[in-house]
């Protein structure tokens, strides 16, 4: 066959020869390499087009992949020509296609698309950009990506722009709310604190004072405190206190009456239980109020009625700092301070057996005794006045005393203590209708507070006895107080012929 291509082409003859001399080959060697090299090359363009076809279809498949992202999309020649966008492009520019392809980069710009020619930049500088633009009264971030040939240059600029107007909303909403949550923390810390520093101990005798005394030096401690005194004086108010002034004071405050939880549930709320510790448990583990309370105070209320069998537990909770969960096997390290109060004498329980001694020991390391109200009656108006203003603003009243009704109260001894002299002011702001609350309107209401029975001591005294023995004093001490029947009439809410008139059944002497 080569010879035959020879013979029909002179032309090509000669050119083999003059190949043939020069190579040192013959004319049927030089035929031969030719078809080898001939063939090699329609190999190699066979390959290239198989790859260029791949590339095309890769092409596709991004720009299939682009169409569908939001983010609008749109490539630069190495010459700034804009050539290739997706649907994105055009919805955010408005520009179809075929009004964009071919044209540079800077008819974006003529076009008020964008400000920056972000993808001449990205050429230049052959690096990754981004700058933020306004389009359309939304912002758009453009980042330009650099594609580089084998030989380091930029061949291409693509172009990602995306809308974060929603995101800079967002992100704006952000920083208000966190803006709003500070200056509401700022403002929760600055109540706190005057809520810290602000005392519940309501007294200026000189009892209180050695109390205040004795709390402010022990608050700075974490020994354990026994609070004791009878019901109603504020056991818990000193506890509270103690927790405000110590450096616990951001840490919890848990209080528990031990009197208030059932005897079966008591271990289980002060000390937690495991999964499936017992039955009708809850099939997930519960932290106790010891637990709840780490890092900070617990108050136990009523300590007297923890029952015996629970105490060594509460023993090995103060002794040891840990405690061990109901049906648990592994101990809780813990630090709680811990406050016991009661109204009962533990010594007395102690010695019938009713109260661990040891634990008694444990739990007194630091004693507090608050004393009865009838021991510091000095403090009587302070805190009349003080529960007042609460009332008054809690029902919405202007009520007040007169001098008269307030001496009257005084003279009481109040078994329930503070507790019942603050009951005992909320029952006159509500059910009194005049806004100044006198002597007879504290009798009216004894029947509910038990005020006449501290009067008297005799136990076979006739109601009218006890009645002539009230009114008695209570005339006495106005007459002795404002000087006149006249005065001490206006004071009493009566007038003056019935104060004259009640002073001589009574046997009062009178000026007037």
């Amino acid at each position: 066959m080569p010879n035959s291509l020879i013979e029909i082409d002179p032309e090509v003859k000669k050119e083999i020869t003059a190949l043939s001399l020069s190579m040192g080959l013959s004319d049927s060697e030089t035929v031969k390499m030719l078809m080898e090299k001939n063939n090699q090359l329609s190999r190699d363009i066979k390959q290239i087009t198989k790859e260029l076809s791949l590339l095309k279809e890769r092409e596709l498949e991004a720009f299939v992949i682009g169409d569908v992202l939001s983010d609008g999309i749109y490539i630069i020649d190495s010459k700034g020509i804009i050539i290739a966008v997706n649907k994105a492009f055009t919805k955010m520019t408005g520009i179809e296609e075929n009004e964009i392809i071919g044209h540079p980069v800077e008819e974006l710009i003529n076009r008020s698309i964008v400000q920056k020619p972000i993808g001449r930049v990205v050429l230049e500088k052959k690096e990754k950009l981004s700058a933020t633009i306004v389009m359309k009264d939304k912002k758009i971030v453009i980042t330009g990506n650099p594609i580089f040939d084998n030989n380091g240059d930029v061949t291409q600029v693509l172009i990602v722009m995306r809308d974060v107007t929603e995101l800079v909303k967002l992100q704006d909403q952000l920083e208000h709310t966190e803006k709003m949550t500070q200056k509401y923390r700022d403002e929760l810390q600055y109540f706190r604190s005057k809520e810290i520093h602000k005392s519940e101990l309501i007294g200026n005798s000189t009892r209180m004072h050695q109390l205040k005394e004795l709390i402010t030096q022990v608050a700075q401690v974490d020994a354990t405190v026994l609070i004791t005194g009878e019901t109603g004086v504020g056991k818990e108010v000193v506890a509270r206190e103690i927790h405000k002034m110590s450096p616990r004071k951001k840490a919890p405050y848990i209080k528990v009456n031990c009197a208030a939880i059932p005897e079966s549930l008591l271990e289980s709320e002060l000390f937690g239980y495991e999964k499936g510790a017992f039955t009708g448990a809850q099939n997930k583990e519960k932290l106790g109020l010891f637990e709840i309370a780490n890092s900070g105070t617990i108050l136990l209320d009523e300590i007297g009625e923890m029952p015996i069998s629970l105490q060594s537990k509460l023993l090995r909770a103060l002794q040891e700092k840990e405690i061990r969960r109901l049906g648990g096997t592994k101990s809780i390290k813990l630090d709680v301070r811990v406050i016991a109060a009661t109204n009962q004498k533990l010594e007395h329980q102690v010695a019938e057996g009713k109260f661990r001694q040891d634990l008694y020991y444990r739990l007194n390391v630091v004693p507090i005794h608050i004393p009865p109200l009838r021991m510091r009656k000095e403090d009587i108006p302070l805190l009349i006045n003080c529960f007042l203003e609460k009332f008054n603003e809690k029902y919405k009243q202007n009520k007040s005393f007169e001098i008269a009704a307030i001496e009257l109260m005084q003279q009481y001894n109040w078994p329930g203590n503070v507790r019942e002299l603050e009951n005992i002011i909320e029952q006159l702001v509500v059910i009194i209708k005049e806004p100044v609350i006198k002597p007879h309107n504290i009798l009216n209401i004894t029947d509910n507070s038990n005020i006449i029975s501290d009067f008297f001591d005799k136990k076979d005294l006739t109601l009218k006895q006890a009645v002539d023995m009230v009114e008695k004093q209570i005339i006495e001490k106005a007459l002795k107080t404002y000087g006149s029947t006249h005065k001490a009439a206006v004071v009493l809410g009566v007038s003056q012929p019935t104060v004259l008139r009640k002073a001589r059944e009574l046997g009062i002497k009178t000026s007037n």
